[in-house]
């Protein structure tokens, strides 16, 4: 009888952390898909690194209250990309309207190769 409790338990906590999780994802809004743009437009298209073949990267960044991009971290596998993003982009302002200032932002972006 314990065991059974244990399991019912469990699966109701995995399932309530399942729902809780599809329900707060939304559709990216027209003031993400703005600042995707500002932010590519920023990193520029010649990146100067050289790669074997094309990889993907998440850059999550937060706004500041000055509107400045500060880069949390960038989770890809090319070490020179990391850094690229971070000169390129901490600190650098941005001039859009409508933007949550404080709240992480996560930008997925292609790397390909020429």
């Amino acid at each position: 009888m314990k065991t059974l409790k244990t399991i019912i338990t469990v699966i109701a906590i995995s399932l309530s952390t399942i729902f809780s999780v599809t329900a707060t994802e939304n559709k990216p809004t027209k003031s993400t898909k703005t600042l995707r743009t500002e932010i590519v437009s920023l990193l520029g298209d010649n990146i100067p690194i050289t790669l074997k073949e094309s990889c993907k990267a998440e850059i999550s960044f937060i706004i500041n209250n000055n509107n400045e991009v500060v880069v949390i971290s960038v989770d890809t596998k090319a070490s020179e990309f990391k850094s690229f993003v971070k000169q390129k982009l901490n600190y650098k302002k941005i001039n859009l309207k409508n933007i949550k200032k404080g709240e992480i932002y996560i930008i997925p972006v292609k790397i390909n190769t020429k």
